[in-house]
């Protein structure tokens, strides 16, 4: 376990190093990225291809599938990787919301977060898109994440079968190369070179699109309605995000805690870091609550 953790924290600072070292190149050269909408270099796909594919493999000491899998936390460091650390955490944060109700059970995943968070950031920051822009690029990668991640489960039963003929030959050593050797090598297949031919490709693809229909960069004011409609479906995505998640906090007593928040955020107008102080505070009483009265606090 302190080896996977070391190993964790040694892809983690190189990678961030590396987004440091592009980003200090991206401003040195004036604007940062998101202000100068050509794209996305062939360093910054790189970056963001590795940190995609860290989320996905086996040497994060499950800091991937738990943390950088989602698009709030991977949007500062996509935002560190394209120059502009404030724009991706907004982007990310924004992305995340529609994927707060996304539970992923053994198998069975309704959407990939990570590419959303990852690729789909980096593509709305290349691209000079607003949030519900970029939620309404980056929801369709979510979707499209399945397929690797489908195709992965199946590919990998294979790798099972040949850990079993190594364990049937008594090959201990071999059996552990089964386990990682073969199935770390497809992930990267299936991750670092579809992001980086979808960044380089999409971003161009992105320019391109929002030039000829938004009139604020040049384009027709014929073709605006299309601006507008990602602008809406973006936050349409965002009330389904937001409702799915309520769904599952909308449950006993977990409802007057919810009116009490809203209740005094709209009337107050206090910011969300007081919010979360007052709502963490609140979830401890009731806890302590529940406990003297040797009732499950998710029950009651």
């Amino acid at each position: 376990m302190k080896r996977r953790l070391a190993v964790a924290v040694t892809m983690v600072g190189g990678l961030l190093l590396i987004a440091h070292l592009s980003a200090l190149a991206a401003s040195s050269t004036g604007a940062p990225a998101t202000q100068q909408t050509g794209g996305i270099g062939l360093i910054q796909a790189i970056l963001v291809a590795l940190g995609y594919f860290w989320t996905n493999s086996a040497f994060n000491a499950n800091l991937g599938f738990t943390v950088f899998r989602w698009p709030l936390m991977a949007g500062p460091v996509v935002g560190l990787i394209m120059g502009d650390v404030v724009q991706g955490t907004l982007i990310g944060a924004s992305i995340n919301l529609v994927f707060l109700g996304v539970i992923a059970a053994g198998g069975s995943q309704p959407a990939d977060p990570s590419l959303a968070g990852w690729l789909g950031t980096a593509l709305a920051m290349s691209a000079g898109l607003g949030q519900q822009e970029a939620i309404a690029i980056a929801a369709p990668l979510g979707v499209i994440g399945l397929i690797g991640f489908f195709s992965r489960m199946n590919v990998d039963v294979a790798f099972v079968h040949w850990a079993d003929d190594r364990a049937e030959k008594v090959d201990i050593d071999g059996v552990a190369r089964m386990n990682w050797v073969p199935g770390q090598i497809y992930v990267f297949l299936t991750t670092f070179i579809p992001v980086v031919i979808l960044a380089l490709a999409g971003s161009a693809a992105l320019n391109a699109l929002f030039d000829a229909i938004d009139p604020f960069r040049g384009g027709s004011a014929d073709w605006r309605w299309i601006r507008d409609w990602f602008i809406v479906g973006g936050s349409v995505l965002t009330a389904v995000g937001i409702g799915i998640n309520l769904n599952l906090i909308l449950r006993g007593s977990t409802i007057p805690y919810f009116l009490i928040g809203f209740t005094v955020s709209a009337l107050t107008g206090v910011n969300l870091i007081a919010m979360a102080v007052l709502a963490a505070s609140l979830a401890v009483l009731h806890v302590m609550f529940m406990r003297r009265q040797n009732v499950p606090a998710g029950n009651a």
